[in-house]
């Protein structure tokens, strides 16, 4: 039985579709669903706005040695995967980064034996080709245990620093003027500076080539004579003195802010000091250094004083190359006026009470107004100096330095040393004023001090070390010899002065003395003799064949000028004509070589106190041979004659001198008119033309004329300034304060521009022109000729148009 369909509604009914229609229904079609929406994607901003970037898959450049041998997914992590640290085996890689491939390691590792084997073969080469004594060192540090690489970047820096070291000047000589080459008339057999080290390191066109065999000498470390790079001459003679540097661990020790108000940048004052010391310390010693700087910093006043640390300052001052118009001693505004000045306030304080160190401040005082044409006012210094020594019995010790020894008395030692030291500072200091003078010394004898052989107590005199530039070896200067020989001769020369300028002497109508005719055959033959022995007991360092610092060209000048005057009144005989002259001759020849040298080696361009004497002989004597040679032969021609011009060529390098070392002492500017002024025409052209200065004021006409014809205006090669290297300048607000002051190690001003100079007062006493010691000094006087000669500016007065006066 079927059941019943009981009326209803129809699910097609139900879902709202129309009814069918027929009797007979068919299959009912599938229901329609409603479409799906696609699933939702994750948020794609966080809550700030930001999009989320799909994290990407990861993939490993290289995997770790286990990880490939296991051929198994390596993260890469370094240093250790997370396999290897899960298993805790060690993770090793064969690539250096994460970024390298097993591929590019591969061409690496290649490379490097490569490198390796190239390093092996070139080390092989170096030592097959290279000399013995640098292959020696290379296998010495392979046995050492020096890795290939490093012996091998060590050859190749230490080359490349070679050809990269600067080195100012090196193997460098300055130029004559005029004529180039040394005068054929002074390559002499009795000519001992013409073999010595210092020329034969000259370079060659200053050699005469005629007569260069003569003075070829053999010496070990020449490279000219040595096929391999042998070590060459050491830096002493190859280097002007001006580019060293002293070095003394004191001086990094020393505040003299701490002594002084004028100026409080120690940096300045300390390479003021280091400068004296290299410089003028060398020549006119006036204290012991080591004492000196000890105390001054440890602010100690048994050696040092603010009045001695402002004498010393205003000393180097005068001749510090970066200072400019440093010549200008009346100027308020340069620093040695300034240092000066304070020293001349402390001593009106001090000069009263006689302590060790306001002695040595007097000399001191008394060469900076040397410096100034004024020793006539600084000579009191000196006086008032002997005065206060012979109070304190400073030349007549009587406590014995011996019992001062141990460490117990070390301080008690230091100012015996210090007062024997002072004792022949003193001593040598008027003994060499007075000869400059011609004056009477005054002290009698030298002092009752022995002085302590220099090889067995060096000490006693204090070394001095210097470093050139690019050369790792400090060098000595020598100075305890130099100080030795210098007592030593100094002696002879007070003996001398005092027996030719002592009460022997008659007064001249011009108010000077007169050598009363008597023995002085005699006497000079005795001189001779004791100069001679000095001379021939030189120690090893001061011989001719090894002098080359300044200081020890100027013991030999001044040796050489001695003997010069010593027979130059001498009647000459048939008897003593050969003796004589060939002294005479000799002496002549060797000083204007040592002049030469000095120039060759060192220039004339840093500043040198004493340099001025002999210069000043060296231009009179050469212009009295012009003046000579042209009163012979009117129609003589300058041009072809080669004798006048090698004289010419001297008086044009006496002038030189004369004119580069007026950049810092007025007294060589006032020596320079006076020289000029006696020239011919002539020779004042030449001076234009090679000594690179015009002074078209001085000529009649005026400084608008035009040039005279067939005149050459000189190119001024000194118009460049050079920046200071002095670091942070400080201007301070207390008086004395140095404001602009460098701006130049060279006075464009002063050496290479027109301009008309005035002489000031000058109060100097110095002897110019003199030939003889017998000669009547008092017409000879530097301020006599000058009031005669050249014309004086009678103001005094200073004011800001002196910055414009110049050459």
């Amino acid at each position: 039985m079927k059941p019943s369909r009981s009326p209803g509604i129809s699910p097609a009914t139900a879902s709202g579709s129309k009814p069918t229609t027929g009797a007979t229904a068919g299959p009912e079609p599938a229901p329609k669903l409603r479409r799906l929406l696609p699933a939702s994607r994750p948020p794609t901003r966080t809550g700030s706005g930001v999009e989320v970037p799909r994290r990407r898959r990861t993939y490993t450049t290289a995997a770790c040695e286990a990880c490939r041998k296991r051929k198994a997914r390596c993260n890469a992590e370094r240093p250790s995967c997370a396999y290897c640290v899960s298993t805790d085996i060690l993770c090793v890689y064969d690539t250096s980064a994460s970024h390298e491939t097993h591929s590019q390691a591969l061409k690496r590792k290649f490379g490097e034996l490569e490198a390796r084997a190239a390093i092996y073969v070139e080390l092989y080469e170096l030592l097959r080709d290279r000399p013995d004594i640098e292959s020696a060192e290379i296998f010495k540090r392979i046995r050492g245990g020096g890795t290939p690489g490093s012996i091998l970047r060590r050859i190749k820096e230490g080359d490349l620093l070679l050809q990269l070291s600067l080195k100012p000047e090196t193997r460098y000589r300055y130029v004559f003027p005029y004529v180039k080459q040394m005068p054929t008339h002074l390559y002499r057999a009795d000519n001992p500076y013409i073999e010595s080290c210092v020329y034969d390191w000259s370079s060659s066109p200053h050699k005469n080539p005629g007569i260069s065999n003569l003075a070829k000498k053999s010496i070990p470390d020449s490279p000219r004579t040595s096929s391999s790079p042998e070590p060459g001459p050491p830096s002493i003679y190859l280097m002007p003195f001006h580019t060293a540097e002293v070095i003394d661990p004191l001086l990094n020790d020393i505040y003299p802010s701490k002594w002084t108000v004028v100026c409080n940048d120690d940096a300045l004052m300390r390479k003021l000091i280091g400068s004296w010391l290299l410089n003028e310390y060398q020549w006119i010693v006036v204290l012991q250094k080591d004492c000196f700087l000890q105390d001054m910093a440890a602010m100690r006043r048994g050696c040092c004083s603010s009045l001695l640390v402002n004498a010393v300052l205003a000393n180097a001052s005068m001749a510090y190359p970066s200072f400019h118009h440093r010549y200008q001693y009346w100027s308020p505004h340069n620093l040695a006026y300034q240092f000066m000045a304070e020293a001349k306030r402390l001593w009106e304080l001090e000069s009263d009470t006689p302590r060790l160190t306001t002695i040595q401040a007097a000399m001191l005082m008394n060469v900076n107004t040397n410096m100034n044409a004024m020793d006539e006012i600084g000579f009191n210094f000196t006086k008032r100096g002997v005065e206060m020594a012979n109070q304190i019995g400073l030349l007549t010790p009587s406590r014995d330095l011996s019992l001062l020894k141990g460490p117990e008395n070390a301080l008690q030692g230091r100012k015996a040393l210090s007062r024997s030291f002072t004792a022949w500072a003193l001593f040598n200091f008027q003994a060499l004023h007075a000869y400059v003078l011609f004056e009477p010394p005054l002290i009698k004898k030298p002092p009752d001090v022995s002085l302590p052989d220099p090889a067995d107590n060096p000490e006693w005199y204090g070394q001095v070390w210097l470093k050139y530039p690019g050369d790792t070896k400090l060098h000595t200067t020598n100075f305890p010899y130099q100080f030795q020989a210098q007592c030593q001769v100094r002696v002879i020369m007070n003996d001398m002065w005092l027996e030719r300028f002592g009460s022997s002497r008659q007064s001249s109508p011009e108010g000077g003395h007169i050598l009363l005719p008597s023995t002085q055959l005699e006497q000079a033959n005795r001189f001779y003799a004791r100069l001679k022995a000095w001379y021939d007991a030189l120690p090893a360092p001061l011989t001719p064949s090894n002098i080359v610092f300044p200081s020890q060209i100027l013991l030999h000048t001044n040796y050489q000028n001695i003997l010069a005057n010593l027979y130059e009144s001498i009647t000459i005989t048939a008897s003593n004509a050969s003796m004589i002259t060939t002294i005479k001759q000799a002496a002549s020849c060797n000083f204007e070589t040592l002049l030469r040298l000095y120039y060759l080696r060192h220039g004339f361009g840093y500043g040198d106190q004493f340099l001025v004497q002999p210069l000043n002989t060296l231009g009179f004597w050469s212009l009295s041979k012009v003046h000579s040679a042209a009163t012979e032969n009117d129609d003589i021609d300058g041009s072809t004659n080669n004798n006048l011009r090698a004289t010419q060529a001297t008086l044009l390098l006496a002038a030189k001198g004369l004119h580069e070392q007026s950049s810092s002492f007025y007294l060589d500017r006032v020596t320079l008119q006076l020289l000029r002024s006696k020239m011919r025409p002539e020779e004042r052209q030449l001076l234009e033309n090679e000594v690179l200065f015009y002074d078209r004021d001085y000529r009649d006409g005026g400084p608008d004329d035009p040039l005279p014809e067939n005149s050459v205006r000189p190119r001024n090669q000194l118009d460049k300034k050079i920046k200071s290297k002095e670091p942070n300048q400080k201007k301070e607000n207390h008086p004395g304060a140095q404001t602009g002051l460098i701006s130049g190690t060279c006075d464009d001003k002063e050496q290479g521009e027109t301009g008309k100079e005035l002489i000031r007062e000058v109060r100097s006493k110095w002897v110019v022109s003199v030939r003889s010691v017998d000669d009547d000094p008092e017409i000879h006087r530097l301020q006599k000729l000058v009031r005669d000669n050249l014309k004086l500016d009678d103001t005094g007065e200073y004011s800001d148009e002196d910055e414009r006066v110049y050459y």
